[in-house]
């Protein structure tokens, strides 16, 4: 794992790409075609998205963040948020070990929570936090998408 620079703005859009085709090919409307490199930069700079290499390959992007007003308004600052966690050739395995990564990584920076949200329509993605120990808090609706909200204790 590595922090993405400012640089690999084109390698996290296309990691980006792949997994939003994915989804759409398997009838799952979550994200864009392609993001917008305005959405996706402001974590690039303040250094919360991350890149895991392969022997040398990019096989997948995430962001954790410290606080998260949208999703998680009136929680408590006690979790890292995981965003965007998409991997540029799904089903390879890499989920699982990219979601303990983030575990650790907010333990590590004293948080006691790991907190995500997905589409709540997704089923299949729901029944997968759920399999890794996400607890599901609720839902929140934020433009048109209802999102699940998920958590697992990580730490202290």
């Amino acid at each position: 794992m590595r922090r993405a620079r400012p640089d690999d703005i084109e390698v996290v859009l296309a990691v980006l790409g792949d997994a939003a085709r994915w989804l759409r090919d398997r009838g799952v409307e979550q994200w864009p075609d392609r993001f917008p490199a305005e959405w996706v930069m402001p974590a690039i700079e303040r250094r919360e998205t991350w890149l895991a290499e392969v022997d040398g390959e990019t096989v997948a992007t995430l962001v954790v963040q410290w606080d998260d007003p949208i999703f998680w308004a009136g929680y408590p600052a006690d979790a890292g948020y995981l965003h965007r966690l998409a991997v540029s050739r799904p089903g390879r395995g890499h989920g699982g070990p990219l979601l303990r990564w983030a575990e650790r990584h907010a333990t590590v920076n004293g948080k006691a929570f790991l907190r995500l949200d997905c589409v709540a329509s997704n089923a299949a993605l729901c029944a997968y936090y759920e399999r890794a120990g996400y607890a599901r808090v609720g839902d929140v609706t934020v433009d048109e998408y209802t999102q699940a909200r998920y958590e697992k204790h990580v730490g202290d």
